[in-house]
């Protein structure tokens, strides 16, 4: 038996028993007394916008087959008509109101519990379509290394190549327009999909491009030899460059609420097929509770049904279960916080951020930074440790890092954050190689927009930077037999690493230079986080990252927690993503995933 633990905030304006008649239900007589060839449990992204790891992309595809009937169980419910969540520029309310509400424990480095939900954009969704309901849209992926490391870690036929016909069948792309590409667009049209589900593009019209070209000039002041990067999706991410989104690009010259549109999972997989595919039943404000097992066949055990309950408020008594049964497999979707089976909940990885924000000077024009009907981050850049921290500093650090490597093992198994200590050195030397050898960035720097619907009343720019590949390793269980209860979750940020701590103190720095630096420096009036006065420009690197500690967050890209490893080496699922020791339990998603931090995203 395990728990898949998932909340919801009830809302009534979305409580129709079905969509257009047909498929999704909130409804559980709807699914019940029926026998189905899969159960899909989690109506999601899964995997940080890889889509082909959707619980809601997996069961389109298996809807294909006619002769398969799909049961997914959502414990959010369905807002297909919701605005908040298809205009890109509200991402911001959206997140507020879809967001599960998760807390960290106490985090031994900071002393904080840190709120799994963010000023900006980056939020675990509880609504169909998951995460990619509600998040900032970013349109990336990791670098050819990091796919490869999945193979090179006893995961055959695992790797960019292979991997790369699945995201682009996953993808539309919409090429830029000529006015797009005058204002800055680029990309390399060959590492994209335009017969897929998810629209992917530049917004329509594009806004705020002038702040984003002089970004761009400042990152490359600030940083020698930075190049421009002309496709984040090219599997070589390092430069400077602008983003393209999960959106569907408007067709209209002027700013409208209706103009580009989110292209979430629920949008790509569910909502244009709901008249197509009558062997798919969605059913919303569910949750999974307990898997129903038949009497051992030799070593394996086999799922034969699935138990549920209506999404309970937290820490609600549950009310009495349904059950149904299926015949072929169970596919566990429902994200990397909530999960926890048998040798799972070690190893998760989360990224921590840090942020700055200036307030724009009133002569400024506000067509020149503001994001009305679009994504709030505009640009970004992808640094590599030598671009961080200087090339002497780096081979130092490059060095202390891999004599580390078994001492850090044994200190995160001692933890109960992985199981394996042999594993886990070979998992953080293939991280050491992506970085020193094949310069894999190590600290993302993402310039956030003005918003009008974010609430903070004042112009502003600002940066979020982070790591992009931790060396720690944290933990989620569940802590009560009651499915109410949210998971104990402790992705112990900056424990056991001094690599990690040095990396973002030179990353703040930066941040805080490239605003002081032409051309951007126009667009700043007054430092309002953090402010010289509490970290002036002359502080020592102590002090710099002593503020790091005091101020990180949760960046919210958790991958890790089901680890797709040899059982040797501290694995959960195999290559086939089949939990061990079952016969029939499969699990999909980034959580999978151990070396791929970058990833297609957030």
């Amino acid at each position: 038996m395990f728990w898949i633990l998932i909340t919801v905030l009830e809302l009534s304006v979305f409580s129709r028993p079905f969509v257009n008649g047909i498929h999704i239900t909130s409804d559980p007589t709807d699914v019940l007394n029926k026998t189905y060839t899969y159960v899909v449990v989690g109506g999601g992204t899964a995997a940080k916008k890889t889509d082909f790891g959707s619980g809601l992309a997996v069961a389109s595809r298996l809807a294909e087959d006619p002769s398969s009937t799909i049961l997914v169980i959502e414990a959010g419910l369905n807002a297909q008509n919701d605005s908040l969540i298809n205009n890109p520029g509200q991402a911001i309310p959206a997140a507020a109101l879809y967001d599960w509400q998760y807390n960290t424990t106490v985090q031994a480095v900071g002393g904080n519990i840190l709120h799994m939900i963010q000023l900006v954009t980056k939020k675990i969704g509880k609504v169909l379509g998951g995460s990619s309901s509600i998040n900032g849209m970013c349109w990336t992926r990791g670098t050819i290394d990091q796919y490869n490391s999945i193979e090179e870690l006893g995961n055959p036929g695992w790797n960019f190549e292979s991997l790369l016909q699945y995201m682009k069948k996953a993808e539309i792309y919409h090429l830029p327009n000529s006015q797009q590409v005058s204002l800055g667009a680029t990309d390399e049209p060959q590492v994209h999909g335009f017969d897929g589900k998810v629209n992917a593009g530049f917004p329509q019209p594009y806004e705020a491009t002038v702040a984003a070209q002089k970004t761009e000039m400042a990152f490359q002041a600030v940083i020698s030899h930075l190049a421009e990067n002309r496709d984040l999706a090219s599997g070589n991410p390092n430069g400077v460059a602008r983003f393209q989104y999960s959106i569907k690009p408007g067709n209209r010259t002027e700013i409208t609420p209706d103009g580009n549109l989110r292209s979430s999972s629920a949008n790509a997989y569910i909502y244009p097929s709901l008249e197509k595919k009558d062997n798919l039943i969605i059913l919303t404000g569910h949750q999974a509770t307990t898997i129903v097992w038949s009497k051992q066949s030799g070593t394996l055990s086999q799922a034969t049904g699935v138990r549920f309950i209506p999404t309970p408020a937290a820490d609600e008594t549950p009310v009495p279960e349904f059950e149904v049964a299926l015949n072929r497999e169970i596919i566990v979707a429902s994200g990397a916080i909530g999960v926890d089976l048998p040798a799972v909940g070690t190893n998760l990885q989360d990224q921590a951020l840090n942020l700055n924000a200036f307030m724009v000077p009133p002569n400024r024009p506000p067509e020149e930074y503001t994001a009305i009907n679009a994504p709030l981050s505009s640009t970004v850049a992808f640094l590599d440790v030598e671009q961080v921290l200087g090339v002497g500093a780096a081979h130092g650090a490059g060095s202390d890092l891999s004599r580390s490597v078994v001492q850090r093992a044994k200190n995160i198994v001692s933890s109960g954050a992985f199981t394996s200590e042999s594993g886990l050195v070979k998992v953080l030397q293939i991280q050491a190689k992506s970085i020193f050898n094949f310069k894999a960035p190590v600290i993302e720097i993402s310039i956030q927009l003005t918003q009008p619907s974010s609430g903070f009343g004042v112009p502003l720019l600002g940066a979020n930077w982070w790591n992009l590949i931790p060396q720690w390793r944290g933990t989620v269980h569940i802590k009560s037999n009651n499915p109410s209860v949210h998971p104990e979750v402790n992705p112990r940020y900056y424990a056991d690493t001094k690599f990690d701590l040095f990396l973002k103190g030179n990353a703040t720095r930066l941040a805080r230079k490239l605003f002081n630096t032409s051309p951007l420096k126009e667009y700043v009036a007054e430092e309002l986080i953090p402010g010289l006065a509490v970290l002036p420009d002359n502080a020592t690197d102590a002090e710099v990252q002593a503020y790091v500690i005091s101020t990180y967050q949760p960046t919210l890209h958790p991958i890790g927690s089901v680890p797709m490893l040899p059982r040797e080496y501290g694995g959960a699922v195999g290559p086939d993503l089949v939990v061990y020791g079952t016969a029939n339990v499969r699990v999909v998603g980034g959580f999978a995933y151990d070396c791929l931090d970058i990833v297609v995203k957030y």
